[in-house]
Parts: structure tokens; sequence; C-alpha cells
């Protein structure tokens, strides 16, 4: 294994051992990602960030959003949506 490849795994076992900390950090990394990029690539940040927290362990049940208050986890809050969308739709026939 590379030096790149042990510090991955390092840092990799360093957030299972901290997952609160690490899911903290990740979300102000988020965010600011967001806000840099002009939120115009949020769904691709928020499935990356999804992918690094499912890596470690993280992000069990709600997350906290910027302001302090529980959101629904990613798959949660999309289906919600889209049941949502589904009875705004005009009748069909």
């Amino acid at each position: 294994m590379g030096r790149i490849g042990e510090w991955l795994k390092k840092a990799e076992n360093l957030a299972r051992g901290h997952s609160k900390q690490a899911d903290q950090l990740l979300d102000k990394a988020e965010q600011l990602a967001k806000e840099r990029t002009g939120h115009k690539y949020d769904e691709q940040i928020e499935k990356g960030a999804d992918a690094v927290q499912h890596r470690y362990g993280g992000g069990a049940g709600e997350q906290q959003g910027p302001s302090g208050e529980q959101r629904p986890e990613q798959g949660q809050e999309r289906q919600q949506g889209q049941q949502g969308q589904q009875e705004r739709r005009p009748p069909q026939g």
C-alpha cells in the first residue's frame, strides 16, 4: 500500500473512532463546497458526502442542518418530496 493509501486508512480509522466529530466536519465541508460552487452542484456534493459518511459508518439517523435543526437523511428527504409531487398532480383521464 502506498503512502497515500496509508494516510487514507488512518483517516478512515480516526473517523470511525470519532464519528460525531467527523460528521460535524463533513457537514461544514459540504456547506462550504455548496457555497463555493454557487449551489450549482449541490446534488453531487450531497452524494459525495453521503458516500464518505457510509465509508466510516457516520451519518446514522438524522443529520443536523447548517442552522442546527435536525434534517432527515438524504433518501428520506427525496422520498417525501416525491410523495408530495405525486399528490399535487391533477387527475388524469
